[in-house]
């Protein structure tokens, strides 16, 4: 979708303290070969903060940034793939009325798995395109602990880490203009996070949520190559439509927000599918923080800005993925670093 006259007026990240990866190996709580195979460096492991408390500190700071009143604010979606704290419960509710307060806007939850900020701006972009409304505010956070998720051996070449992120997209002014959002999906793939997993009457807390097993069922029944060439397809359908209505070509792209996967991954799944080097992506800062669930690209591109990666003018695409599968990209052009931080 070609967007008019939107921009990204402010965005901000909470990111509790990280954890050396020699560490985690030293402590016999991560494989040493997979350490290797991943070349994370580190990655953030929140203690006491619940998921909607860090996305309420990103969004209070994201909202400060940006310029905007809460009472501009119309559509908050929340991102998540974790547990948030409390079951039968409203997140984005609490966000709502923490960073909002009582002023009337419409929240939602988005559950689009690791596409979930993506995927939200995406629906908000199109949402701010069809109304008279000014703007919008989408957050993350999500955290991982046991018994429930073994962090460092619930997947295959991805770590979860813990955090929170916060993005104010606008139709009067910010430091990046959005120029296109594209979302793409193949559900043929879906069965890689499900495998031969039966679906019960609810989650068993003592049986740790085990995505190596369910992987491992898909692709010994799909060979890696055909799960390979249509991910790469899905993606590579999304970037040219993205491109198309930005209307520019990939080689013009300073700068990739990619999500915070393991080294051999974020190679075999997006870099040799569009034939990017590593050196223009955010996996040097990513491999620092872990994968942070629903909010690697808010935080990819907060991050590029905070420490002034790219400069005015230059063209950034955000690259997001989800189980299901579905892939969005958006195409931004950074016009004002001095607007929309602090």
């Amino acid at each position: 979708m070609k967007t008019e006259a939107l921009f990204i007026a402010g965005t901000a990240t909470y990111l509790p303290p990280a954890t050396k990866v020699g560490q985690a190996v030293a402590d016999g709580r991560f494989d040493a070969q997979d350490a290797e195979d991943t070349q994370l460096e580190s990655v953030c492991e929140a203690t006491d903060e619940a998921p909607p408390e860090m996305a309420v500190a990103a969004a209070k700071d994201a909202l400060e940034r940006s310029g905007h009143r809460s009472e501009d604010i119309a559509l908050l979606l929340h991102a998540c793939v974790y547990f948030q704290g409390l079951e039968l419960y409203p997140t984005a509710s609490y966000i709502h009325r923490e960073v909002l307060g009582d002023h009337s806007a419409l929240a939602f939850e988005i559950k689009n798995a690791s596409n979930g900020c993506m995927t939200a701006l995406d629906i908000a972009a199109r949402s701010l395109a069809a109304t008279d409304d000014v703007a919008a505010l989408v957050t993350t956070a999500d955290k991982v602990s046991r018994p429930a998720i073994d962090r460092w051996n619930s997947d295959i070449g991805i770590v979860p880490g813990d955090g929170a992120s916060a993005m104010v997209l606008s139709k009067r002014s910010g430091f990046a203009q959005v120029l296109s959002t594209s979302t793409v999906s193949d559900a043929t793939l879906e069965r890689l996070h499900r495998g031969d997993a039966p679906f019960t009457p609810h989650h068993d807390p003592t049986a740790p949520i085990d995505l190596r097993l369910r992987k491992l069922q898909y692709l010994g029944d799909v060979e890696l190559d055909e799960f390979t060439r249509r991910f790469r397809a899905g993606l590579s359908d999304c970037v040219d439509r993205a491109l198309r209505d930005a209307d520019v070509r990939l080689g013009d792209i300073a700068r990739f927000v990619v999500p915070h996967f393991g080294r051999i991954v974020l190679q075999r799944e997006v870099l040799t599918a569009l034939d990017i080097d590593l050196d223009l992506t955010t996996w040097s800062w990513g491999r620092t923080v872990g994968h942070l669930g629903a909010g690697d690209q808010i935080a990819g591109l907060d991050h590029l800005v905070r420490e002034r990666a790219v400069a005015a003018g230059d063209l950034c695409m955000l690259l997001g993925v989800g189980a299901g599968f579905t892939w969005t990209c958006a195409v931004v052009r950074i016009t004002d670093l001095a607007g929309g931080r602090p």
